[in-house]
């Protein structure tokens, strides 16, 4: 295993805003990108559940039980999903080497049908299913962009590989921007695959390609379709198993959480607490939640930590202690202050307003000079070592406005789910976390003690 220098911690996002901006914000982020494992996880097998009942020609809903006293949203329960997440706990926690070469070959696998759905499906194009190509307006666009980041969540896990990492500071970098210009161009096409197979009022929300290509006359393809999907899942679902566990452990090192949970297995050399913690709230939230809160839900979860990750790199680049003067301090803090204020006033203007402007002649302006302002007044105190993002501060503050924006398009009552969540976290936080991290640290006397916390050599 190659050796990892400490300016790049495997704990992603965690460590990198515990470090700029705090124990708190590390904490909040922490919850969240544990909230983004669970209940993606639990997205992915439920829909495994509707395209396997699918390959059997059944109803996406056939193998689910209905429970009437329950509210809609959570009256579907999937007892396959529980099935599909207990198998992939016990892959999980045998082996990590087996775990990987399984993934290896069912990645390739998937390409293949990939490009057998993208191909096929665009054999059957009729371009008329394109004729009202925005029947929700512009407000329908913004909607589905904020729900579209439901598909982007794992890119940050990516992270958590850098131990294994030859060279973190140039391939770290290359793999994230790499990966998701590819994923992106891939999910355009299947977009356009279907979208043009069926008009958008006839797509099905739990298998939407196994139906799209029954209906137009390829029944035959939906039988490789759901066959493919089923082991993309399972794919997707083990790597996210080896990764959530990971994630946990570096989080659990630092004794914010329980640090039992950053106990690695002798005989398996896995973090065997962690993977069965994190599965087991994986397959509670799929027995019971729908595909359409889950996905709500997980795009609020990360546009909020991208947006907290933007103000994290402002931070790194505009503050360092006993460099930064009191003036540019100030400066920093008000500019910065601007941005989000009027980022968050472009937000809530958008979402109570349908065709108004005068609110964007006031909020675009501020935003445009407080960042401009930042550029030109406030000195950056810190440059890049090794790889930098480019275009500071208009980058990461852009990065603030549209995360934001799109938070604004996001319904009420997922926002309160959200707020009830984060509620307990803080709640949490306090009792437990704030003593428990703030008494590890008081221990670790020394800054090689300090390290060895950040890199679990205490536990």
């Amino acid at each position: 295993m190659a050796k990892l220098t400490s300016c790049f911690p495997s704990g992603g996002s965690f460590a990198y805003l515990r470090v700029e901006l705090g124990d708190f914000v590390g904490f909040i982020i922490a919850g969240n990108i544990l909230l983004q494992c669970v209940i993606g996880g639990a997205a992915v097998s439920r829909s495994w559940t509707s395209y396997f009942a699918t390959l059997l020609n059944h109803q996406p809903n056939d193998f689910r039980i209905v429970a009437h006293n329950l509210a809609p949203d959570y009256s579907y329960l999937d007892p396959i999903a529980i099935v599909v997440l207990a198998t992939i706990c016990v892959m999980a926690v045998v082996s990590t080497k087996g775990s990987s070469i399984f993934n290896y070959i069912a990645t390739i696998i998937h390409i293949v049908v990939l490009l057998f759905i993208i191909i096929a499906g665009l054999t059957k194009a009729d371009t008329k299913n394109y004729s009202d190509f925005a029947p929700f307006g512009v407000h329908g666009i913004f909607q589905a962009s904020a729900v579209l980041f439901f598909a982007y969540l794992g890119f940050d896990l990516i992270s958590t590989v850098a131990e294994e990492t030859k060279n973190p500071g140039r391939d770290i970098p290359i793999g994230l921007v790499g990966s998701m210009v590819i994923v992106t161009l891939v999910y355009c096409l299947l977009a356009m695959a279907l979208c043009l197979m069926q008009p958008y009022k006839g797509i099905d929300v739990d298998a939407p390609f196994s139906v799209a290509f029954e209906a137009v006359g390829l029944g035959w393809a939906k039988y490789i379709v759901a066959a493919g999907a089923l082991k993309g899942m399972t794919t997707v679902l083990l790597g996210a198993a080896v990764r959530k566990a990971r994630y946990l452990t570096h989080i659990a090192r630092t004794h914010m959480i329980p640090p039992c949970l950053a106990i690695v297995n002798e005989k398996t050399g896995t973090p065997l607490n962690a993977t069965v913690v994190m599965l087991s709230a994986t397959a509670v939230i799929a027995f019971f939640t729908s595909l359409g809160i889950l996905s709500k839900l997980l795009s609020i979860s990360s546009l909020f930590i991208l947006m907290l990750v933007a103000i994290g790199l402002l931070v790194r680049r505009y503050y360092v202690s006993g460099v930064t003067t009191k003036a540019n301090r100030i400066k920093f803090i008000v500019f910065l202050a601007l941005i989000l204020g009027s980022s968050i006033g472009t937000a809530i203007y958008w979402a109570s307003s349908t065709d108004g402007w005068i609110g964007y002649a006031i909020t675009l302006p501020i935003w445009l000079l407080s960042t401009f302002g930042l550029r030109l007044f406030v000195p950056q105190a810190r440059e890049p070592k090794f790889w930098g993002v480019p275009l500071v501060p208009w980058l990461p503050s852009l990065s603030i406005a549209i995360n934001i924006f799109l938070l604004g398009s996001i319904d009420k009552k997922s926002f309160e789910r959200f707020g009830i969540f984060t509620l307990v976290m803080i709640v949490y936080y306090f009792l437990y976390g704030l003593h428990a991290s703030y008494d590890t640290v008081k221990e670790a006397s020394s800054a090689k003690q300090m390290k060895n916390v950040e890199e679990g050599a205490l536990n």
